[in-house]
């Protein structure tokens, strides 16, 4: 399909800016939601409920190739393939972020959370579905990578400004509810913009060929091996972030975990919110470096940059733990903390972008007609990988509790799973034919 569009530097500026919007819409929730319940609740709250809010949040992500096969296979000759799916499910979501702004019950905090945080993540996934097709059919070959590294940048970007920057403004100033509204209304007037896209025409298909074509996504031999590889690589990437960070929080002195519940022991909510934001801030400089740096190098050899990427990240698992088991004090863990956080935001994202980069080359390259569909379920299956890693996280935590109270120890066993599921993925990834979705000289 990319020969029947010309693509324009402006493309680019109308993807990044609804990665960016798409980045508060996840942000908020991933990073704030936790503080603010801390703070609505006391200086308390059970991280356990919270991880399974989060899994629950988390779900759409896991489902989004439902959206994809209806805009592979309906579109509209006036407005395009993908424009309507955009359009509908992002003012969905953006409505439900401007109803929390109006009512958020405090003894009802926990379900209604769960309540919003799954329809605003709906909508999101299900118009970001679009737009990743979207994306696939107008972008050549030649520029995927640097596509995916630029719009993965903005995403994390947004990730962080929405859910460190404003949320820790916007609570220390105690008007979080105009937080929600500017975020509806955001996430609303980025789904408008791609409608400045020329889309392919339509092509005409029998219901029989779109089904059969459809049927082949799970019946083919070659299809499970990029679903088994695309899974396992994303168990680690929100759950050892999510431990890590209460590592160095706990090395600090500024959280306790007793069981499964956090106490906030030095300060309050806003102190919490402001460390989180810095470690973010941190990480975030990492992400924007692992993605720019695998977006140039991604389009020179995707196997070989994966292949870096993999090997150093599994040995980071090992080593993480040490120092903060060795170390006292508030400075010199802070200090480790914010090197190993930057480098862990390099690697996890440029390991999201190469993959989403080689997930888009075999899309195309295997269903040119079903690229949408295809490429929504390989990134449900990575988003179903977050979820799984979350919620085993959740039952590791809960399981080692009853045997040791040292968070240490249990953040070694959670980032040796890490590890281990990384290693499968690679393994599993050695297997696909390179020239499926290697560049070719």
């Amino acid at each position: 399909m990319n020969s029947d569009v010309n693509y324009s530097k402006k493309y680019t500026y109308i993807f990044v800016f609804f990665y960016l919007c798409e980045g508060f819409s996840q942000g908020i929730p991933f990073l704030f939601f936790p503080q603010y319940l801390a703070h609505t609740l006391g200086g308390s709250y059970d991280i356990a409920i919270w991880l399974v809010i989060l899994s629950i949040g988390s779900l759409p992500w896991t489902i989004k190739m439902i959206v994809g096969v209806f805009n592979d296979r309906w579109g509209s000759k006036k407005y395009g393939q993908r424009f309507p799916w955009i359009l509908s499910f992002g003012v969905f979501g953006g409505v439900w972020w401007i109803a929390m702004a109006f009512y958020l019950p405090v003894n009802e905090i926990y379900l209604w959370l769960t309540i919003y945080y799954f329809m605003t993540q709906l909508g999101m996934a299900f118009a970001d579905t679009a737009l990743d097709g979207l994306i696939l059919d107008v972008t050549p070959k030649e520029k995927l990578a640097r596509v995916q590294g630029y719009t993965w940048t903005m995403m994390f970007l947004g990730y962080g400004a929405g859910g460190m920057l404003l949320a820790l403004v916007f609570l220390a100033l105690n008007i979080v509810p105009v937080l929600f509204i500017i975020t509806g209304v955001l996430v609303i007037l980025s789904s408008v913009f791609p409608y400045l896209v020329k889309e392919p025409p339509l092509e005409k298909r029998s219901s029989k060929e779109f089904g059969l074509d459809l049927l082949t996504i799970v019946t083919k031999k070659r299809n499970w091996k990029v679903f088994m590889y695309t899974f396992l690589a994303g168990i680690p990437a929100v759950m050892l972030l999510n431990f890590f960070m209460y590592l160095v929080l706990i090395a600090m002195g500024i959280i306790d975990v007793s069981e499964t519940l956090l106490t906030i022991v030095g300060g309050g909510a806003v102190d919490l919110q402001a460390w989180s934001s810095i470690f973010y801030l941190v990480n975030g400089f990492g992400i924007v470096f692992g993605s720019l740096i695998a977006g140039k190098f991604g389009d020179r050899s995707r196997k070989k940059t994966l292949s870096y990427i993999y090997l150093t990240y599994i040995l980071s698992f090992l080593i993480l733990v040490i120092p903060f088991a060795l170390l006292t004090g508030e400075i010199v863990p802070l200090i480790f903390g914010m090197i190993f956080l930057f480098f862990l935001g390099a690697l996890q994202n440029a390991l999201t972008v190469v993959n989403q980069t080689v997930r888009g080359d075999l899309s195309k390259n295997y269903y040119p007609k079903l690229k949408s569909t295809y490429f929504a379920t390989l990134v449900s299956l990575a988003n179903l990988g977050q979820t799984v890693g979350t919620i085993v996280g959740a039952g590791l935590f809960a399981l080692f509790v009853l045997f040791t109270n040292s968070f240490y120890m249990i953040f070694f066993f959670v980032s040796a799973f890490c590890a281990v599921s990384l290693l499968a993925s690679y393994f599993i990834f050695r297997k696909i034919d390179p020239l499926d979705y290697e560049l070719r000289s």
